[in-house]
C-alpha cells in the first residue's frame, strides 16, 4: 500500500481547514461558529491520525515486504526478532477501530443541510469537503481491512513471524 490515500486525505483536510478559517473570519451565526469549531477539531484529529499511520505503519509494511521478498526467516533471527510483528498487527487492528470512530464523527458533521437558513457558500464548501473526507476515510478503512491486514498476516506467516 502506498501513501496516496493518506496524502489525499491530508489534501482534503488542508482545503477544509482553509474553508473553516474563512468562515471564522466571516463571524456568522452561532450555529455555524460551533460547526466550524467542531470541524476544525475533527480535521486536526484526522490529520494527526493519518500522520501516525504514515509514519508508523507504512514503514513497517515496507520493511515486512522487503523481508518477505528477501526470504527472511524470523525463526532464525540472531538474538531474537525485535520487530514485534504480533504487536504491529495488533496496533494496526486497533487503529482500524479508531478509524471507524473517526469516520462516524466525520459523518455526523458532514450530514446534508435541511434548513431554510441561508448559509455562506464557503459553509457549503466546508460541508462538502467533510463529506469527501468521510468518503475517503471509509475507502481507506475498507482497503486496510480487506487488503492490507490480510497481506500483512500472509507476509508474517511467510517469514515465520507469527508464533
Amino acid at each position: 500500500m502506498d501513501k496516496s490515500f493518506y496524502d489525499k486525505i491530508n489534501t482534503l483536510c488542508g482545503i477544509a481547514l482553509k474553508y473553516a478559517d474563512k468562515l471564522k473570519d466571516l463571524e456568522v451565526q452561532k450555529s455555524t461558529s460551533q460547526y466550524v469549531t467542531l470541524c476544525s477539531r475533527l480535521i486536526n484529529e484526522v490529520q494527526k491520525f493519518i500522520a501516525i499511520k504514515k509514519d508508523h505503519f507504512l514503514p513497517y509494511v515496507q520493511s515486512l515486504s522487503e523481508k518477505e521478498d528477501g526470504g527472511h526467516n524470523c525463526a532464525s533471527c540472531s538474538g531474537g526478532c525485535t520487530v514485534q510483528h504480533d504487536l504491529q498487527l495488533q496496533e494496526l487492528k486497533q487503529s482500524l477501530l479508531q478509524l471507524k470512530d473517526v469516520i462516524y464523527r466525520v459523518q455526523m458533521v458532514a450530514l446534508p443541510l435541511y434548513s431554510d437558513s441561508i448559509y455562506p457558500d464557503v459553509y457549503r464548501l466546508l460541508r462538502n469537503h467533510m463529506a469527501l473526507i468521510e468518503n475517503t476515510l471509509t475507502e481507506l478503512f475498507s482497503v486496510e481491512q480487506t487488503q492490507l491486514i490480510p497481506k500483512i498476516v500472509d507476509a508474517q506467516k511467510n517469514i515465520n513471524a507469527l508464533r
